[in-house]
């Protein structure tokens, strides 16, 4: 975990930088430590714990220490059967070759978003990737399908320009990793891949967001 990322990205406050700190130090015992205990360790309430992890991104106490101390499940995953019911719908917004695909992703999705954009455009569609705002002003809103991908789904920049589509009207794909975004509620496709993970950043274990991503995305284009 890496406190400094954390900081910045969930804009904690002192006291939750100390909480992170002893959860940090405390890693290895978290399945035998209540949350009665870690508040009065760090001589707080309960509801601050609750507060932090639902900042988090986390149900509860109970999930959030489920996620930092859970291995990784190494089941097999049959995509076409977990993907099949978003089939028909993805066909349906792509069926029209004369349709511009824009096609849009921060930080680590960008290069999925790269692919996806180079995969359409070999199978024949008007498909683009941008990460300009200006590319999202209304004359390109005409007769156009939008893609996002995105694991958080709440980087700001990103929300804006989600609002501003469904805002106009226009159809939204989205491949997401945080079942709680914003993003799923403006979506028309809204398509959920694995498990979010708040700490996913900053943990040693592999996070498999982006490279499932794309094995749906495959899955639904034929």
């Amino acid at each position: 975990m890496n406190l400094e990322h954390l900081s910045e990205k969930f804009e904690l406050n002192d006291l939750e930088k100390q909480i992170v700190r002893y959860i940090q130090e405390h890693l290895t015992d978290l399945k035998s430590i209540g949350i009665r205990q870690m508040a009065k360790d760090n001589y707080t309430s309960t509801s601050t714990i609750y507060k932090l992890c639902n900042k988090f991104g986390f149900d509860g106490y109970s999930d959030m220490i489920y996620h930092l101390t859970s291995t990784k499940d190494n089941h097999t995953i049959d995509f076409h059967e977990q993907y099949r019911s978003f089939y028909e719908q993805f066909q349906s917004l792509l069926q029209d070759h004369s349709k511009r695909i824009i096609v849009f992703g921060l930080g680590f999705s960008a290069p999925i978003a790269e692919y996806m954009q180079q995969r359409l455009t070999l199978l024949g569609y008007q498909a683009m990737c941008v990460v300009h705002m200006e590319m999202f002003s209304p004359h390109f809103f005409d007769n156009t399908v939008f893609i996002v991908v995105s694991y958080s789904g709440k980087t700001p920049r990103l929300n804006e320009i989600i609002k501003t589509a469904h805002h106009n009207h226009v159809p939204i794909i989205s491949f997401i990793g945080n079942a709680h975004s914003p993003i799923i509620q403006l979506s028309s496709l809204p398509i959920t891949i694995g498990q979010y993970d708040s700490f996913s950043h900053d943990l040693n274990r592999p996070n498999t967001f982006f490279g499932e991503a794309i094995i749906a995305f495959e899955t639904l284009l034929f």
